[in-house]
């Protein structure tokens, strides 16, 4: 083809898709079958300071003669370029002019792990790593935690830490009672994907 398409406009949808709409190239300077539009775009950084990136090309198909398509799987809270082409039987045409956009902020990938260590019959320690992809500026995390003893269950208790905090103590109430813990990273968008563990049984040494 020899020409590309032209206004090309981005409309983000949420913090993984954007809406595409482009002006269609005259069908005379195609040279063959059109076969699709296709939107080439790649992550240049993330809205997080420090955070490494891939920035390896990815193409997303719109077959046929159309003007419009959406792009989703991109990442949270990253800068984003994109090109166009309209393609026929040989190849890709001429690119369409560069477009930049950001993506805004999601909830966070769960924490790496979370670690439960048993001193003594007192105490229950966590840690834990922070989230893989934050998806955003992580405000703080969510632990929240139960006791259970066969079938029976205490109270939730749900604890809202600060967002460098990566260790926290627990004061057992009784020394059989067993721990189920929940963690969760947040953003200002929402709570992140879950992380459980269960605390061991202490056994009688």
């Amino acid at each position: 083809p020899k020409a590309a398409p032209t206004d090309v406009r981005i409309r983000v949808l949420n913090s993984t898709a954007i809406s595409l709409t482009w002006t269609r190239v005259h069908l005379d300077t195609i040279q063959g079958q059109l076969k699709e539009y296709r939107a080439y775009f790649w992550r240049d950084s993330s809205l997080l300071k420090n955070l490494w990136v891939s920035k390896k090309r990815q193409f997303v198909s719109f077959p046929g003669d159309r003007n419009r398509g959406t792009v989703s799987r991109l990442f949270p809270y990253s800068n984003y370029k994109l090109e166009m082409v309209v393609t026929n039987g040989r190849g890709d045409g001429p690119r369409s002019e560069m477009k930049e956009f950001p993506t805004p902020e999601g909830v966070p990938s769960s924490p790496r792990y979370l670690r439960i260590r048993q001193p003594n019959l007192e105490i229950v320690n966590l840690e834990w790593d922070h989230p893989e992809h934050p998806n955003g500026v992580i405000t703080g995390y969510t632990l929240r935690y139960q006791p259970f003893n066969g079938s029976r269950t205490g109270p939730t208790v749900v604890e809202n830490l600060s967002p460098n905090q990566t260790r926290f103590t627990l004061q057992r109430s009784d020394p059989i009672s067993r721990y189920r813990f929940v963690l969760r990273a947040r953003t200002r968008v929402g709570e992140g994907e879950a992380l459980t563990e269960v605390s061991p049984a202490l056994l009688d040494e």
